[in-house]
């Protein structure tokens, strides 16, 4: 069986869509490419970065038609950073330029488990089979079309997983990389660009999409699709506390203290030592064996005060704070006041039986941003686990954004369904992936033995 990490090599290294090596090794250990801690890349050397421009290029590593890049950006807290991403150019790029933002599910709160170091190192980045998969899915996509892709690494230097001020200004400073980075895109002129993700990584996008209005009103992106969205920290710990995916609650609760210093003094206060020694844990452990060690673990139980911990004024801050389309204009917590409403075109999807995000609190979140005059497309599917969602509504989450570099986009307000439209391995499922893409999906399905609805 092959693992989802040679998928990206043989999507794009092997099939006419980049019939090039993906990336040259960057830096080497006696093992392979190094850990970005031990990696002096990820490390600005210049002197004066901090007085660039967001999303001006730091350094850039030059690996033929796929750069990685470091770009300065700026954190939740107003400090200046520098993050990394991995920018691609098709083989026959459309004119004028179309650009895929994708922002993948990195969903660790270690600095060793970024997106750029599983592009390079594939299986020996530790990083999920879900996030490499995902990535291959996405960016085949894209480069099949002739569009530019940039895939940052959102969280920032520190692993801010589930920060989603973090998250979008990253995110959005990783498109003015790609936007500043000659040697991938020649010419900006007339672009335009849409906005990918899903699960941790639609958690970034959403939040990317609500701060374009106050952040990045010199981009124009015009649409955005994501999935799995967590709208609230709460119902993601209540969800995951006790299951086999208690990790990812143990990583969001250790990623929002990497982002703001607050938050982190409160837990050094409120954990008690098993909490301590978990949240370590989780700093330094990729998500493929952070898992099997958290598995069934309560989150509320690393607290001395376990659940009433929530009441605490400093989590009650950081949890509302985080709450997906609430305005948020304290400067402690973000250095740019935001409406916290989505202003352009959205296709949102989610799985009413997620056992993973909770579904609960979506609905609330997509009339609140209807009655606010935004343009979701919302659609739910009952019965889908959660990484099934993702392969599930590929197709129709692909030509919503291709309709929307297209200008066929139609929604002008909110709108919602039930089911999937373009059912996997139908004639319109596989014209929408096209051929390199439903080729990944196909392998998926043949190494996992996952059932996709409508696939035979």
């Amino acid at each position: 069986m092959r693992t989802a990490a040679a998928f990206v090599a043989t999507a794009l290294a092997a099939s006419s869509v980049l019939a090039l090596p993906i990336l040259q090794l960057r830096a080497l250990g006696p093992d392979g490419p190094l850990v970005p801690s031990n990696d002096s890349f990820y490390e600005p050397s210049s002197e004066g970065w901090q007085e660039l421009d967001n999303g001006a290029i730091i350094f850039d590593f030059n690996a033929r038609s796929v750069y990685q890049v470091l770009y300065k950006t700026t954190s939740a807290t107003n400090e200046s950073d520098a993050t990394a991403a991995t920018l691609f150019s098709p083989a026959e790029p459309v004119s004028p330029p179309k650009i895929l933002l994708f922002l993948a599910p990195i969903d660790s709160a270690s600095p060793d488990c970024q997106v750029t170091y599983a592009l390079e190192n594939g299986g020996g980045s530790n990083a999920t089979d879900f996030l490499q998969t995902s990535v291959s899915l996405d960016i085949t996509w894209a480069l099949s079309k002739g569009y530019y892709v940039a895939v940052p690494d959102h969280e920032g230097s520190k692993a801010a997983f589930i920060s989603g001020v973090t998250e979008a200004l990253a995110g959005l400073d990783g498109l003015r990389a790609l936007l500043n980075h000659n040697e991938t895109l020649p010419s900006a002129d007339n672009y335009t660009a849409v906005i990918s993700g899903y699960s941790g990584g639609g958690h970034a996008s959403a939040w990317a999409s609500q701060f374009l209005s106050s952040y990045g009103q010199d981009l124009n992106v015009v649409a955005a699709a994501y999935g799995g969205v967590p709208v609230d920290l709460t119902s993601t710990l209540d969800l995951l506390s006790n299951t086999s995916g208690a990790y990812l609650a143990v990583g969001a609760l250790t990623g929002l203290a990497n982002a703001y210093p607050e938050l982190d003094e409160f837990y050094q206060q409120a954990l008690n030592p098993n909490g301590t020694e978990t949240i370590e844990l989780a700093r330094t452990t990729c998500n493929s064996g952070l898992e099997a060690p958290l598995a069934n673990v309560s989150v509320y139980s690393l607290f001395k005060d376990g659940e009433a911990v929530l009441q605490e004024p400093t989590m009650r801050k950081y949890i509302a704070a985080g709450r997906l389309g609430q305005p948020i204009n304290d400067t402690s917590l973000t250095p740019v006041a935001n409406d916290g409403l989505v202003s352009i075109p959205a296709f949102q999807y989610h799985s009413v039986t997620d056992e993973t995000v909770a579904y609960a609190p979506v609905p609330a979140y997509y009339q609140g941003q209807c009655a606010r005059g935004a343009k979701i497309h919302f659609s739910a599917s009952p019965g889908l686990a959660h990484a099934v969602a993702f392969f599930a509504y590929a197709g129709d989450a692909f030509t919503f954004l291709d309709n929307a570099l297209n200008g066929n986009i139609t929604q002008t307000n909110c709108t919602d369904s039930l089911g999937i439209e373009k059912l996997p391995g139908s004639p319109e499922y596989i014209e929408a992936l096209g051929q390199d893409a439903w080729s990944i999906v196909e392998m998926i399905l043949n190494a996992t033995g996952i059932a996709l609805p409508g696939s035979s």
